[in-house]
């Protein structure tokens, strides 16, 4: 259930009853830097060559932050950089960190905000608690948190306004946390089966032609089980679902649908098209907004035929 200090829950889901393994996460290798034209405006910042899309956030709030992480982790173990909005803390090797925060998120975190996140950047701060690897993670999460994580990926927490992360699982996991921290400031009473559909599409990306796109990935397993059984969450109901819901005993199956119609729509390019209308309301409900989407000329059932023939053609990347 999604309140105001609702955890994101990243990669870590149910599957017809089953924890599967983290997702295949691939994000393409870092691009060569070339020297930035100089910003349009003060408001931007600039990383590693690169224009960020990001306002630049306050620096009493993103100083304030920073003093939060170095109190919180000790500095002969850690370092601290600051990429946009985002302030981080982790204890990978310094070329390490440097290559996740120029590729993963001055280019990978960049190209998704501008892509759908059109109405309203992340201006406010957010601490990134990077963790090298599980066990790293764990331990760091009992030691400030007091408690052991319930998902072994990571988490965007609203509460602690911070994401909580073991990168050892790739930087497609932090691209899901990352999505859902772009649609808080976008769309701050985003449904949770499109946040989690568009963080699941994203935690396997690649880039495709300067645009991040999602592939095929582990979730469309638990999809096909259901489509040979029957047991397939139909739009009607995906698509009202309420976030108790949608988090309820079923979760696995829900992501897995948002996700698969997220991917469909991104691949019949009408993802950012669907996404802004539901954000802005331009339609009755967002059952409206997809069949507007298509031309007006298909029922919701159809459409989620269609997609659903589509997905039992799908092979895992």
């Amino acid at each position: 259930m999604r309140t105001k200090v609702q955890l994101w829950f990243g990669t870590a889901v149910f599957l017809s009853g089953l924890c599967l393994p983290a997702a295949e996460t691939v994000v393409a290798e870092k691009e060569p830097v070339t020297e930035a034209p100089k910003p349009a405006s003060l408001e931007f910042s600039i990383y590693d060559g690169r224009i960020l899309p990001w306002p630049k956030p306050d620096a009493a709030k993103t100083e304030a932050l920073a003093k939060e992480l170095r109190a919180q982790l000790p500095a002969d173990k850690f370092i601290f950089l600051t990429v946009g909005p985002w302030v981080i803390g982790t204890d990978l090797d310094e070329s390490e960190a440097r290559s996740f925060a120029a590729s993963t998120i001055a280019v990978y975190a960049a190209r998704i905000q501008k892509q759908l996140f059109t109405k309203a950047a992340r201006k406010e701060p957010v601490k990134v608690f990077l963790f090298k690897d599980e066990n790293s993670y764990t331990a760091w999460n009992v030691k400030l948190f007091k408690d052991r994580p319930s998902t072994p990926y990571g988490y965007f927490s609203r509460e602690k306004r911070a994401m909580v992360m073991n990168i050892g699982t790739g930087g497609g996991t932090l691209l899901h946390e990352m999505t859902h921290a772009m649609a808080e400031a976008d769309f701050p009473e985003i449904p949770a089966w499109l946040n989690e559909g568009l963080g699941s599409l994203f935690e396997a990306s690649m880039d495709r032609n300067g645009r991040v796109a999602g592939f095929t990935n582990w979730r469309l397993d638990g999809l096909k089980r259901d489509l040979a059984d029957g047991s397939e969450v139909h739009y009607h109901d995906l698509l009202r679902m309420s976030d108790q819901e949608f988090y309820g005993g079923r979760s696995g199956s829900n992501y897995a649908s948002a996700r698969y119609l997220m991917q469909y729509l991104q691949d019949h390019e009408k993802l950012e098209e669907f996404y802004a209308r539901v954000r802005d309301g331009k339609d009755a409900s967002a059952e409206a907004s997809l069949i507007t989407v298509f031309g007006g000329q298909k029922t919701i059932a159809q459409i989620e035929t269609e997609v659903y023939a589509w997905v039992k053609k799908l092979k895992r990347r």
